[in-house]
């Protein structure tokens, strides 16, 4: 009857960008490595270059409760949506208090529930929705404004078992009681975890860098979609005119250390059937690293594999951060172009805030 995806939230290997340090005309340059790291299930942050994103833009629903859809011979039932999702929060937090971490807070983002209802219509556990977006792309659709890695459980039966179920085919199905199929889940992620998926469910729920959580909830009598979206939520907003991208902020934590640039291809429902049983995602292809403007007399050494972009603007006063640049300068094909920008806190570095970006040079024309 349990499900849940194998390697969720699970980090990316380091990826080692080696960006050379200013150089002087006439003048030999020392090599810098500076390591990008990008996780599994991240990302946020929406700006729209082309009108085409409009095919699947979601309109956020004003939806307080949770409709338990049951056979039609059956009158349906309700229940407080507020009451699901702090039930969720509140087991998530104990697991957190229990190993000496920050509550996470509950975050008002739609996307995990509209992950959740895609994923029950289908039947179908998949980190990718039906019209091909990671969850970082629906995340910022909904107007995320950190990172976001996610965890994805079912409860019940196959689609085909399902459908008997509800027809009656099967007369001894057992029964979805979602509370407790909810504590059943989350233990399911947290303790048993690592057979199924190298613990990736669990190093989600337990990040120390998470701040909020979204979540998502649908069932009826023989099934249970669960989405956790986490969310590192530090203080930057992305915004854009055209191609020209500004982050801005007061950061809570680290220092803005680069931002990184990665390529999906567009989202659509072909994307979705070639990826769907994929047990995690990655945050696509690198094509871009936006580094701090030079002085006059100096510049950078042109790498290969990707773009070296230099600011336009970037400065830090205290934790006050503000960097602007022109994304056109990663731009060579259509697609989704996602900006991560990317904190290092000590030793360690983590991404604080993404953004999606969609291009179609058709919708342009």
């Amino acid at each position: 009857m349990l499900s849940a995806c194998p390697e969720c939230g699970v980090l990316n290997s380091l990826i080692s960008v080696s960006v050379p340090p200013p150089k002087k005309k006439g003048t030999a340059a020392r090599k810098v490595a500076i390591g990008i790291a990008v996780v599994i299930i991240v990302l946020a942050g929406i700006i729209l270059l082309a009108p085409t994103l409009a095919n699947f833009v979601l309109q956020q629903k004003d939806n307080p409760a949770i409709t338990i859809l049951q056979p039609s011979s059956q009158q349906p039932r309700t229940l407080p949506r507020e009451e699901l999702m702090q039930y969720v929060l509140d087991k998530i937090n104990k697991d957190r208090t229990n190993f000496g971490l920050h509550p996470v807070k509950l975050s008002s983002n739609q996307a995990a529930q509209i992950h959740a209802e895609d994923v029950f219509r289908t039947r179908q556990i998949s980190h990718w929705m039906t019209n091909g977006e990671k969850p970082y792309m629906t995340y910022t659709q909904y107007d995320g404004e950190g990172s976001v890695q996610q965890n994805v459980a079912i409860a019940g039966f196959s689609p085909e078992q399902y459908e008997q179920c509800v027809t009656n085919i099967l007369v001894e199905c057992e029964k979805v009681e979602p509370l407790s199929t909810i504590e059943q889940l989350q233990y399911e992620m947290m303790y048993n975890d690592k057979e199924c998926c190298n613990d990736g469910h669990r190093n989600n729920i337990l990040d120390p860098r998470h701040t909020h959580v979204s979540i998502g909830i649908v069932y009826d009598q023989y099934y249970l979609a669960l989405v956790q979206n986490f969310e590192n939520n530090y203080g930057l907003d992305v915004d854009a005119e055209d191609s020209e991208i500004e982050i801005s902020g007061t950061l809570l934590d680290g220092q803005l250390d680069q931002i990184a640039i990665y390529y999906d291809e567009m989202p659509s429902r072909a994307v979705y059937e070639h990826n769907k049983d994929l047990l995690s995602y990655s945050a696509g292809e690198l094509v871009g690293v936006v580094v701090k403007p030079l002085p006059p007399g100096y510049y950078y050494e042109s790498l290969q594999g990707y773009n070296l972009i230099e600011a336009d603007r970037w400065t830090e006063q205290s934790d006050t951060v503000n960097v602007m640049f022109d994304l056109a300068d990663a731009v060579d094909k259509d697609g989704t172009y996602t900006l991560f920008a990317l904190v290092k806190d000590g030793e360690e570095m983590f991404d604080v805030t993404s953004y999606s970006v969609f291009v179609n040079s058709e919708e342009n024309n």
